[in-house]
């Protein structure tokens, strides 16, 4: 039998081409999962939100009022609870996020004239908020309080409170992975048509549920 063999001239280029394609061959290979690229990750979702608060002052911020009938009452304007409802827009992945609120606030009963007239008003806020660890978060801003009415037995104070912007301090800690334990102060004035400042500032503490 005869053997075909290569002329010694084609001999080299053979070998560097079979040595080529033996070197080739690992980068043609599937890329490891490592490799590949990893997936996008998802944007946290708006969080819609509702809480209530129990609200008061660590003083009397007592201011008196007179009714259009010329008879007077005295109470604070600090509140005796809220009530919100809003929504988190997250920021930053590092986890500041934006929270907007509406809400109801109450105060409690003025006395004089019946002793059963309150003022409540409608709150907006915008605060920011950030994460210190996995259960504690701090949070401040602004609010504004609209419409404010007094309103009960007696003869109605009147409606001269004109609301100004106030600030907003207020602190979370996590009870469960939906509800939180939040704290505030907010300092709050209201302007008297054709008098001093109302001293409305005051204290919050209660439970919001975030999801």
């Amino acid at each position: 039998m005869t053997r075909l063999t290569l002329p010694i001239a084609l001999r080299r280029p053979a070998s560097a081409l079979a040595l080529a394609a033996a070197c080739a061959a690992p980068a043609l290979a599937a890329p490891s999962p490592a490799e590949e690229a990893a997936p996008a990750a998802t944007p946290p979702a708006i969080r819609p939100l509702a809480g209530v608060l129990i609200t008061g002052t660590a003083g009397s911020n007592n201011s008196g009022f007179t009714n259009p009938d010329g008879s007077t009452v005295t109470g604070n304007l600090s509140g005796r609870y809220e009530v919100l409802a809003g929504a988190e827009f997250p920021i930053d992945p590092n986890g500041l996020s934006l929270r907007l609120t509406a809400g109801i606030h109450v105060t409690g009963n003025l006395s004089g004239s019946g002793g059963r007239e309150h003022l409540t008003r409608l709150p907006l806020e915008a605060t920011l908020w950030y994460p210190l660890n996995d259960k504690l978060r701090i949070g401040g801003g602004a609010r504004y309080s609209m419409h404010a009415r007094f309103s009960g037995a007696g003869g109605r104070t009147s409606d001269g409170l004109n609301p100004t912007p106030a600030l907003v301090l207020g602190a979370g800690y996590q009870l469960l992975p939906h509800l939180l334990l939040d704290g505030r102060y907010v300092y709050e004035r209201f302007e008297k048509y054709g008098g001093a400042d109302v001293e409305a500032s005051h204290w919050g503490l209660g439970l919001t549920a975030i999801y």
